[in-house]
């Protein structure tokens, strides 16, 4: 693969993000240093997005309980935390299903969530697999883009 080295710099780095790293590579003509800073201010967006989407969803929990007069929220937070993924309505129930491994795709760099969850699906919920086979899918995009 042509950057085949220079992800697995990334990845000894901890920039397990083959999608976004191969975009940057090719944007910075395969410059790792380059790379491995813009990966980490993803990172930290991301962190601080998670952050406030789990705030976000703690206090909607909150609102919720007092409405309804109870004090036990956490049931609701996690629920509408693991619903948190925008998908069409007949794939609502494995987003929640697949929340965490969404998560890690996610972070990973892979935002296909429908495509996603049709291949959790596929692979019993194994997120290496399923980012193998979206790593392929994004260079084959790649390569008829090219």
């Amino acid at each position: 693969a042509k950057y085949s080295d220079e992800l697995a710099q990334l990845s000894a780095k901890g920039f397990d993000m083959p999608v976004r790293s191969i975009r940057l590579l090719n944007k910075f003509g395969g410059d790792v240093d380059i790379v491995a800073a813009r990966l980490a201010q993803v990172q930290a967006q991301q962190q601080r997005k998670a952050d406030m989407q789990a705030r976000k969803a703690a206090m909607r929990a909150q609102k919720q309980a007092a409405k309804q007069g109870s004090t036990d929220s956490e049931p609701q937070a996690e629920a509408e935390k693991k619903t948190a993924v925008k998908v069409p309505a007949k794939f609502e129930a494995a987003a929640a299903k697949y929340s965490d491994e969404l998560a890690q795709l996610s972070a990973k760099g892979f935002d296909m969530p429908v495509r996603s969850i049709r291949l959790l699906n596929k692979f019993g919920g194994d997120v290496d697999k399923v980012a193998a086979r979206l790593a392929q899918v994004y260079a084959q995009q790649q390569r008829k883009a090219d």
